[in-house]
């Protein structure tokens, strides 16, 4: 079997603990790259952070960013948008303002956040990103529902870091119940609001399907249980050694941690004798 194309999760895969990419994986990229094989960023990051890291790489394909919300060219030209529309944002940040939260609205080009008591602290401090951004303008508001209707914003993840994790549970409960086509992850006193079709999985199956390759021959490597989907549908799906047994058990293969360069350790295992291939 010939595999066409190495999907790969940048946190816990491409980067160490210490948020470096180490030569040898930097060097096993270019490696499978001159193989002709089609080398895809897929991350909860956003657009313009994964950018960073295809640099880095020196990688020139499209990359599945904003959790699944936006597949997009190096220049940034969506090919698949999983966007929110305002009033469906509007909607959503109205419930999320019932509670003590902080509420941050994310697109590809700028973030909106709420001025919450958490957020007052860190005024003069770094600022950081709910999803994980710093590097789009951020624009701070007294009420985001009030913002999307007076600025008509869409968006393409709605964030909400609540003070308790009750009502992180309680609000995403009541989302659910009244807005359709949406998915709301939870993780503890954090939620995650998306457009249905903003998955990982659905735009990399978008990706594949305009490439013409199968399933087979992809291979997918991740390391946190959000990669799951990743995996199972992948020809090979590549658990990274310090991946939890959740994601393990889902694995076909499972690689040497990222402290250990498990990408570098795959590509060569895997690719060393295939034949250069076209996509």
């Amino acid at each position: 079997m010939k595999y066409r194309l190495l999907a790969m999760s940048i946190d816990g895969v491409l980067l160490k603990n210490n948020d470096r990419i180490s030569r040898e994986t930097k060097d096993a990229v270019d490696f499978v790259r001159k193989k002709g094989v089609y080398s895809v960023l897929v991350t909860n990051r956003s657009f313009s952070a994964a950018k960073k890291i295809a640099k880095q790489l020196k990688m020139e394909h499209e990359m599945i960013s904003h959790g699944g919300a936006l597949l997009a060219g190096i220049s940034g030209m969506p090919i698949l948008e999983a966007r929110m529309p305002p009033e469906m944002v509007y909607d959503a940040a109205e419930f999320l303002e019932r509670f003590p939260c902080r509420i941050q609205l994310e697109s590809q080009d700028y973030e909106w956040e709420n001025k919450h008591q958490h957020t007052r602290k860190v005024l003069g401090k770094i600022q950081f990103s709910l999803g994980e951004g710093l590097f789009q303008p951020k624009t701070y508001t007294e009420k985001i529902s009030a913002s999307v209707y007076e600025q008509q914003l869409s968006a393409l993840r709605l964030f909400g870091e609540f003070e308790e994790e009750q009502d992180a549970h309680k609000c995403r409960e009541q989302l659910l119940d009244a807005i359709p086509d949406i998915i709301i992850e939870q993780n503890g006193k954090h939620l995650t609001v998306k457009k249905e079709q903003a998955t990982k999985e659905y735009a990399l199956s978008y990706l594949m399907s305009e490439l013409g390759i199968n399933r087979e021959e992809i291979i997918y490597v991740g390391s946190g249980t959000a990669d799951a989907p990743g995996l199972e549908m992948a020809g090979i799906g590549v658990a990274m050694g310090q991946s939890a047994d959740e994601l393990k058990e889902k694995a076909d293969w499972i690689t040497r941690s990222n402290e250990q360069d498990g990408v570098a350790y795959l590509i060569k295992e895997v690719f060393r004798k295939q034949m250069r291939v076209e996509v």
